[in-house]
C-alpha cells in the first residue's frame, strides 16, 4: 500500500472514532526545484463564541501544514493512538 493509502485508511479510521480530521492538499510550483510541490494540511473543525456576531461559529483549526506526507501520516497515527486510548 502506498503512502496516500495509508493516510486514507487513518484519516478513516479517526472520523470512525469520533473526530473529524480533514487532510487538504495544495500545490505550487517551486522554483528553486524547478517542479510542482504537493503541501498538506490536517484541519479539524471547531465551534467558537463570536463576540462581533453573538453567536456560535465553527471554524478550521490547523493541526499541522508539511510538504512532508510521511510527516502527514506519522501525526495521523499520534492523533489515533490519542483517540482509540
Amino acid at each position: 500500500m502506498n503512502l496516500n493509502g495509508k493516510m486514507k485508511k487513518l484519516q478513516t479510521a479517526i472520523v470512525k472514532a469520533g473526530l473529524v480530521i480533514k487532510v487538504n492538499t495544495n500545490q505550487f510550483y517551486s522554483a528553486d526545484q524547478k517542479r510542482m510541490i504537493t503541501s498538506y494540511t490536517i484541519k479539524t473543525p471547531i465551534t467558537y463564541y463570536s463576540e462581533k456576531y453573538a453567536e456560535w461559529k465553527t471554524k478550521d483549526y490547523e493541526i499541522l501544514k508539511s510538504c512532508s506526507m510521511p510527516e502527514i501520516i506519522f501525526c495521523l497515527l499520534d492523533i489515533y493512538k490519542a483517540v482509540i486510548s
